[in-house]
């Protein structure tokens, strides 16, 4: 672990977006680099850490970042995913058949909303309510229909502008960007094996040794 003490480094300066990115990183990394946006795939159950997005201790990288390859330690700032609070009650909910208002989901969101005045767009308990009708909803179609596949291609790359939101690490491993919790708690309490993500920042090792190419196709 990095010694805590260090300053935090922020997470880069966004200058170039889209295919001028992608032009860049071939230009640096080779015909293998990375796209902005770019859909990979992942195996959910795979997916056992979460990046901790604090600006008092990790860049804060966002949907912006995706495609960039940055060095250093972010890596390391992980905890376990299914700590993740929005996570944890998906797996109540769907796995164990546990209420929304029992998994302490309501409390939690009406802390944010306290604290921020508007979170996840709810400003109102009527809001949280209908905002988790929502996700029912959508477990209800991923169950009957399978995990949508939102991928469009431009530029002739597969990218995925929204979606779970998923780096890679130092070691060719797989980190949970903490976006699309609710999803990626649906594909866990579900079982799912894969899923398309959208890739958010890889660290340059694993880009050295080739890791991304085993997330551009099909999981083995």
């Amino acid at each position: 672990m990095s010694d805590a003490s260090a300053p935090v480094p922020k997470a880069p300066l966004v200058l170039l977006r889209g295919p001028l990115r992608d032009l860049l990183n071939r230009v640096m990394q080779g015909h293998g680099a990375p796209r902005a946006q770019e859909r990979i795939w992942i195996d959910p159950r795979a997916l056992g850490r979460v990046y901790t997005r604090n600006a008092a201790q990790t860049p804060d990288f966002k949907r912006r970042h995706s495609g960039m390859v940055i060095g250093g330690d972010w890596d390391r700032q992980t905890e376990p995913v299914d700590q993740s609070w929005k996570i944890a009650a998906c797996l109540s909910r769907f796995r164990d058949g546990v209420s929304w208002k029992d998994t302490g989901i309501y409390d939690r969101m009406a802390q944010m909303i306290a604290q921020r005045g508007l979170f996840d767009s709810c400003a109102t308990h009527a809001d949280i309510i209908a905002r988790y009708e929502q996700i029912d909803a959508l477990y209800s179609d991923i169950l009957e229909n399978g995990f949508r596949d939102q991928t469009i291609r431009a530029f002739g790359t597969a990218r995925l502008p929204e979606g779970v939101f998923v780096h890679i690490d130092r070691h060719g491993d797989p980190i949970f960007g903490a976006i699309g919790n609710h999803r990626v708690g649906i594909a866990r309490a579900l079982g799912l094996s894969r899923i398309p993500a959208q890739l958010g920042v890889i660290h340059s090792k694993a880009l050295a040794h080739g890791a991304l190419d085993r997330f551009r196709g099909h999981i083995t």
